[in-house]
């Protein structure tokens, strides 16, 4: 059964296409998480994860806030609200810093503890993830 709105249709396809990728990798030995599982995860793993925004994904600052606009759609979707922590760390997720890189980077910056830093960058993480604005590119 295929939907029959357009962007509804490339979602489909774009799923389709991802678990058929992931059940190949797994047959060749490659093990896969799914982006539902990666807040079960210790922080350790968490921390070694390297966050990027989505191909296609248009970021949109503005009135004390960030926002998104996913590919293929022309809704918003609000991100999170303009400050210092949050802004340096959305930054860092450029696809070559991992989560415990902009941990430690965010700790310097506000003075924080790392553990309330690494809270801070998993928080924003996984909020972009089940957004799907960001994802690891090393899972």
């Amino acid at each position: 059964m295929r939907p029959e709105n357009p962007v509804d249709r490339r979602l489909y396809f774009r799923y389709l296409a991802r678990e058929t990728v992931t059940w190949f990798e797994e047959f060749r030995g490659k093990p896969n998480r799914q982006l539902s599982e990666l807040p079960k995860l210790s922080d350790e793993a968490i921390a070694a994860l390297i966050p990027r925004i989505c191909p296609g994904v248009q970021i949109v600052p503005g009135d004390g806030r960030v926002s998104a606009r996913l590919a293929g759609a022309s809704q918003m979707v609000e991100l999170f609200e303009t400050n210092e922590a949050s802004l340096l760390v959305f930054n860092h997720f450029n696809g070559e810093s991992t989560i415990g890189q902009v941990a430690d980077s965010l700790s310097v910056a506000m003075d924080w503890p790392r553990e309330r830093s690494l809270g801070q960058v998993k928080e924003l993480f996984f909020r972009l993830v089940r957004l799907r604005v960001c994802v690891p590119v090393n899972v």
